[in-house]
Order: C-alpha cells, then structure tokens, then sequence
C-alpha cells in the first residue's frame, strides 16, 4: 500500500458557538473563540491504494487537487463558516469540520485502485485534527 497526500489551503472565519447553551456557558465552554475570528487551515487528504501499472500513479495528483477544490475550498475559502450550508445546525469547530469534509470527499475518491485514508486538518501551525480510515 502506498500514500499519496495533496495538501491546499483556505482561509475561514467562525464564530463557536452553541445555541442550546446561555451567553455564559458559551464563554466558558470556548473562551475568545465564542467570538468571530478566522484562521488561515491547511487541508491535507491523502489516498491509500496501490500504483496503477499503466499510469504509475495511485492517483493523478492533478485530478486529487480539482476535487478537492471543486467539493471542499472553493465552499469554505473566504467565508463564515457558520453561514454556509455544509454547516448548518453544526459547531464549526476542527473536528465537526473535518468530519464533513470526509462525508464530501469519501465518494468522491473511491477509485479502483485507491481510497481515501486520511484527512488532516490544521487550524494552526500547532493545532490539527486527523480523521483516518483504519480499516
């Protein structure tokens, strides 16, 4: 089995925030982060599978980029986050996020000879959520 990653880049604004908890409770369950801001994330998704003889690819890395552009960045770059329909009734914290970047992505990567294994998604320089197919 081979990995292969493609990494992009989008910049996000949000605001986290529970509509089912008073003003105070969200202050204290997230701190500054209750109130507007953005990050500049880094996605990196990255396939499992074996090479196709004929290419010599697992996947053409040019294909990997348009999907992800078309499905994830080009819906979440220079927006907020909390407005946008992906994330309806859904915190946009890091790991709510990447969890429906997976539900986007997972059909759309299914090729014969690999799949999707992981997604990193990294709200800082110090802070990543990783969501991974073990199986």
């Amino acid at each position: 089995m081979i990995l292969v990653t493609r990494k992009e880049h989008f910049s996000s604004s949000h605001k986290l925030h529970n509509p089912n908890l008073d003003i105070e409770k969200n202050e204290l369950l997230f701190g500054k982060c209750n109130n507007f801001h953005g990050h500049n994330y880094y996605l990196e998704v990255t396939l499992c599978g074996e090479v196709n003889p004929e290419s010599g690819y697992v996947v053409d890395l040019k294909l990997l980029k348009e999907i992800i552009l078309s499905e994830v960045v080009d819906k979440v770059d220079h927006k907020y986050l909390n407005d946008i329909e992906i994330f309806n009734n859904t915190i946009p914290t890091t790991e709510n996020m990447v969890k429906k970047f997976w539900e986007i992505l997972n059909p759309k990567l299914n090729f014969p000879n690999a799949k999707l294994y992981s997604l990193k998604l990294y709200e800082t320089d110090k802070n990543f959520v990783e969501l991974r197919n073990d199986e």
